[in-house]
């Protein structure tokens, strides 16, 4: 099975992405080599702890131990994009990224795992919730709601996410945590 885990913050993907990272997901890797466990994002926006796994290091390692030569340019090919991201069981990033990388085009998952689901906007979570088959909704319908600058926005009712949306709709099918992990 693949998971895309996503949030709508790089540092609450980095949170996550480093709680896998201690209970050792990152450590397995397939045949070829490649993390079970890899990154979406820019090294500027990601937290050190996370950067060995970014798709853009695994694939720059990868050509560089096939020897492989990308005429002097230091970043790696598409096509090994492509196949880290492929060959990835768990795949991180942003809810926002989604939608707009190529890198993402094409790939399915079995599940998307959303954190901070309370505060992302409805347009911001189809993206992610698109990509697979079924999905979970973590966060805090009742706290901070999705950030919305425009009033018409606001009153068209983009400032209720879509966590806060299906719990009240579907209150059965909410369940409530009982320990907290952070």
């Amino acid at each position: 099975k693949r998971v895309l885990i996503t949030s709508y913050t790089h540092a609450a993907v980095d949170a996550l992405t480093m709680k896998l990272i201690e209970s050792g997901v990152s450590a397995r890797e397939g045949e070829d080599g490649i993390s079970a466990l890899v990154r979406i994002g820019y090294e500027s926006s990601c937290h050190n702890i996370v950067r060995p796994i970014l798709v853009s290091n695994i694939a720059a390692a990868k050509e560089a131990k096939e020897g492989a030569q990308n005429k002097g340019n230091d970043s790696p090919s598409a096509e090994s994009l492509y196949e880290v991201i492929s060959a990835a069981r768990i795949v991180c990033v942003t809810a926002l990224t989604v939608p707009r990388t190529p890198l993402l085009v094409k790939q399915h998952f079995d599940v998307v795992i959303v954190d901070e689901a309370g505060q992302i906007s409805q347009p911001a979570i189809l993206g992610p919730l698109m990509s697979a088959d079924s999905f979970v909704l973590v966060g805090d319908h009742m706290q901070l709601p999705p950030l919305v600058s425009s009033e018409v926005a606001d009153q068209a009712g983009y400032g209720v996410s879509m966590l806060k949306r299906l719990a009240d709709k579907f209150p059965n099918a909410v369940a409530q945590l009982t320990l907290q992990y952070r």
